[in-house]
């Protein structure tokens, strides 16, 4: 397995750098705003070391937010066209055979991700979370922690489905949107909104840039 260098320095980096490691690569490194410190013994650099990427390593884009991840994903793919962006699946998660997962997209501890499924480019699939069979996860949209889906659910690009939230079977999210942590959504979900409550309904629009968390 190739060396890792983890792009981002957060709490999702965190996350991310034990699963890499009980999946069995080796992380070396990671990126962000404070170079020249360390992260769990491990330094932060200012940017992904181009004789990492030369000698064969691999890089995995750890950040939260679903549309900056999305950003730095396109920036790194255009300044390191050749550069490995493998998907993760910790040794804890249930990942169907029969589903499709893009690269970069991770899933973590205790996940289950169902029978036919298909997960777009730079999703995160959080711990314990349940994406069930023939749903669909447009890139880099994320399911946090304890969230869970029931069948051919959609999940739009860049859209957030928040802690322990529950999509009804047959469900589509439009892109941009965030679902409120503890909602029950039993409708569609337009896209580029905030919704929430039990059951969800759309409180208000998202604005352009606006964070997720």
């Amino acid at each position: 397995m190739p060396d890792i260098v983890v792009v981002g320095a957060g709490g999702h980096a965190v996350s991310m750098c034990e699963t890499l490691r009980s999946a069995g690569y080796s992380v070396v490194a990671f990126t962000g705003n404070s170079p020249n410190s360390t992260l769990l013994g491990l330094p932060v650099l200012a940017q992904v070391p181009s004789s990492h990427v030369a000698s064969g390593g691999a890089v995995v884009v750890a950040i939260g937010d679903n549309a900056v991840r999305e950003r730095v994903w396109i920036e790194l793919s255009r300044w390191v066209p050749e550069v490995q962006l493998p998907s993760i699946t910790h040794p804890s998660a249930i990942v169907s055979p029969l589903a499709l997962l893009g690269s970069g997209t991770v899933v973590l501890q205790g996940a289950i991700v169902g029978s036919g499924a298909q997960i777009g480019i730079g999703c995160i699939l959080n711990t314990g979370s349940i994406l069930e069979h023939e749903c669909v996860m447009e890139d880099f949209s994320s399911l946090a922690p304890g969230a869970l889906t029931g069948g051919r659910v959609r999940i739009g690009a860049r859209s957030a489905v928040s802690i322990g939230a529950t999509v009804k079977h047959g469900v589509s999210i439009g892109s941009d949107s965030v679902i409120g942590a503890s909602s029950y959504v039993h409708t569609d979900v337009p896209a580029g909104v905030v919704a929430y409550g039990s059951p969800a309904r759309k409180v208000r629009e998202r604005f352009q840039g606006e964070t997720y968390l």
